[in-house]
């Protein structure tokens, strides 16, 4: 399930279910953000896009993103890292093999990178007192590791027709929220996965849009704590469908 051409349309397909009960039961958003892969569902809750097109964009990327296991390169490794982030900034300086692929709180980044380099690092993060975990994925997204998947996913989202949101959809990439342009629209989409995720300051500029009732709707709750993180002692309400991974999100 971990493997990308998998992974990718199990969430996306997760989590378009879960917004569909929403729906169903009236429920409408003004402002729509994702994390990464959940970007994509985002612009199509807003009705960026179909369903159908949605289903296609999440198989589409899964399977450009992935490299055949035997293709004997390396695909790079990712670790979410836990502590002070400025203190992981400086212990980066003139490392050119890891960078920072997700700012995703003001305690919590992703570093990306070669698989050796991210190790080597990963002990240098840990004597530095710092926290280092690292993910199951099969590559080191939103760096040049998955370059090969650009052409191949741009391709993919040239077929699909876009149309303006109903909300404002907020992009991982710039922190604030797409234009209304679906060509401009594309752009962004297909330059995403080599991006850094400004997941933090996405969150911030929602909330200084208006935005202060975050729900997440897909597996686990992960982003729910980054925003309370990121939120801390402002007034919001954040809601979590899925909170439990072991319990049962319908009900």
């Amino acid at each position: 399930l971990t493997r990308t051409e998998n992974a990718q349309p199990a969430i996306g397909t997760v989590s378009l279910a879960l917004y569909k009960l929403l729906q169903q039961a009236g429920f409408t958003a003004d402002y729509f953000a994702g994390h990464s892969f959940g970007e994509l569902t985002a612009l199509w809750a807003s009705g960026v896009y179909s369903e159908e097109a949605f289903l296609r964009l999440a198989k589409a990327r899964g399977e450009a993103m992935s490299l055949p296991v035997d293709s004997g390169q390396d695909t790079g490794s990712m670790i979410a890292v836990k502590g002070d982030v400025e203190k992981v900034q400086s212990l980066l300086k003139g490392q050119k093999e890891v960078t920072i692929a997700n700012f995703n709180s003001p305690t919590q980044v992703v570093l990306a990178g070669a698989s050796e380099a991210v190790k080597a690092i990963q002990h240098k993060l840990e004597d530095a007192g710092l926290s280092v975990y690292p993910l199951q994925v099969s590559a080191a997204f939103h760096t040049a590791f998955v370059q090969h998947a650009q052409a191949p996913f741009k391709k993919a989202i040239e077929k699909e027709e876009f149309q303006a949101s109903a909300g404002k959809v907020y992009s991982n990439s710039s922190a604030k929220a797409y234009e209304k342009d679906a060509q401009k629209m594309r752009a962004i989409l297909a330059d995403h996965i080599l991006n850094s995720v400004k997941f933090k300051e996405e969150i911030e500029n929602i909330y200084a849009d208006g935005g202060s009732i975050f729900i997440e709707i897909g597996p686990k709750n992960v982003l729910t704590n980054l925003v309370k993180d990121i939120l801390k002692d402002k007034p919001f309400e954040v809601i979590t469908l899925n909170a439990n991974s072991k319990g049962n999100s319908d009900m």
